[in-house]
C-alpha cells in the first residue's frame, strides 16, 4: 500500500491550495484530487482534516480564484473585517452555508455558480477597502448588501451585529440606504435600517426580535436594559423588552444549557416574574422549525402582559449609560 504523503506545514497552515501548485508543495496532483482533500469550487482544494464551513477556510479557498481587481462583499467582508456572528452559517445549528457576494463590475470575468453571487454593477471606490491584502467592502456597504439581499432578518443580523462594535450605526445605515433609493432590495433595506440596535449580543438576539417586530406585528422592543425591583435591587437585563405589556422575551442559547447557567438563567426569570412581568423564552428550535408557534407564544404573552393588574407591577428601567 502507498505510504499516504506528508503535508508541508505551509500547505496546511495556508489551508487552501490551487491543484496547479501541487508539485512546489510536493503533494501530487492526484492526492489533492483524492476523497482525503476537500473540494472548493474549480481546481481549489483543502485538506480533510480541516472544518469544510470554517468562514476562513472558506474565504480563502474563494480568494484562491477570484480575478484581479474582485472585491469581497456580504458577510464574507464583515467577517474579514472583525464584525461578530458574520460567519456565513445560518438555519438551525448553522447547518446552512451562505453564498458569497463579490462585486467585479460590468467588464469582470467571473461565473456564478452554487455557492457564489456576481454583482457586476458599477461600486464607487468609496465603498471599497482593503483587508489584510484582500479587497473588500466597507462595513456599510456590506450591510446594506445584506439587507438588500438577504432580507430584513439577514440584515438586521448583520447591522445589529456591525453597530454592536461601532463599525456603522443605524442613522448612517439609514442614511446609507436613504442615498441609494433605487437599488433592487431596497423596501427590505429601508425595514431592517430602520430597526437595528447597538444593544444586541447575539445573532439569535437579532432573529427573535425579528420574529417578534416583522412576524408578530409588534412595537419596537427596548434591547438589555437594566430592570430593577422596587427596591433598586438590579434583577437583569433581559434580551427584549415591551414596557407598555410588561412582555419579557429571552433567548436561550447551548451556553444557557449549563447547570450554573441555568440555575442563575431561572433565578433571574423567576425575579422578573416575580414583579408582574410576563416572560417569553425562544431557543434555536423557536427559531427555525417551531417559529410559527414561536410568533403565537409571543403574542399571547403579549395579550397576557396587556391584560395584567398594574397595581402589582414592582419594576422600572434604569437608565441606561451613554
Amino acid at each position: 500500500m502507498p505510504r499516504r504523503p506528508c503535508i508541508p506545514p505551509a500547505a496546511a497552515l495556508r489551508g487552501a491550495v490551487r491543484l496547479g501548485e501541487a508539485d512546489a508543495l510536493g503533494v501530487t496532483r492526484d492526492e489533492l484530487s483524492s476523497p482525503r482533500w476537500h473540494r472548493f469550487g474549480p481546481g481549489v482544494r483543502a485538506h480533510g482534516s480541516l472544518d469544510p464551513t470554517d468562514p476562513d477556510l472558506r474565504i480563502a479557498a474563494l480568494l484562491q480564484g477570484l480575478p484581479a481587481g474582485a472585491v469581497l462583499g456580504g458577510w464574507a467582508s464583515l467577517h474579514l473585517q472583525r464584525v461578530p456572528w458574520q460567519d456565513g452559517r445560518t438555519g438551525l445549528g448553522g447547518a446552512k452555508l451562505r453564498p458569497f457576494l463579490v462585486h467585479v463590475g460590468p467588464t469582470g470575468h467571473l461565473r456564478q455558480r452554487l455557492g457564489l453571487v456576481v454583482d457586476r454593477s458599477r461600486l464607487p471606490d468609496a465603498d471599497v477597502v482593503e483587508v489584510r491584502g484582500t479587497k473588500a467592502t466597507t462595513v456599510t456597504r456590506a450591510v446594506f448588501d445584506e439587507m438588500c439581499r438577504g432580507g430584513v432578518e439577514e440584515g438586521m443580523v448583520a447591522g445589529d451585529a456591525a453597530c454592536a462594535v461601532r463599525l456603522t450605526s443605524r442613522d448612517e445605515m439609514m442614511s446609507y440606504v436613504a442615498a441609494h433609493p433605487r437599488a433592487r432590495g431596497i423596501p427590505a433595506a429601508r425595514r431592517a435600517a430602520a430597526l437595528l440596535s447597538p444593544y444586541v449580543r447575539s445573532a439569535p438576539e437579532s432573529r427573535l426580535r425579528y420574529v417578534w417586530v416583522v412576524e408578530a406585528g409588534l412595537p419596537p422592543p427596548e434591547v438589555n436594559i437594566a430592570l430593577a425591583d422596587a427596591r433598586g435591587i438590579v434583577l437583569g437585563e433581559p434580551d427584549l423588552l415591551d414596557r407598555e405589556a410588561g412582555l419579557v422575551g429571552e433567548y436561550d442559547g447551548a451556553d444557557h444549557r449549563t447547570l450554573a447557567r441555568h440555575t442563575a438563567d431561572n433565578a433571574r426569570e423567576e425575579g422578573f416574574e416575580r414583579i408582574n412581568l410576563t416572560v417569553v423564552r425562544a431557543t434555536s428550535v423557536d427559531l427555525w422549525p417551531r417559529r410559527r408557534a414561536l410568533v403565537n407564544r409571543v403574542l399571547d404573552g403579549r395579550a397576557r402582559g396587556l391584560a395584567r393588574d398594574r397595581t402589582r407591577d414592582g419594576w422600572w428601567i434604569q437608565v441606561r449609560a451613554a
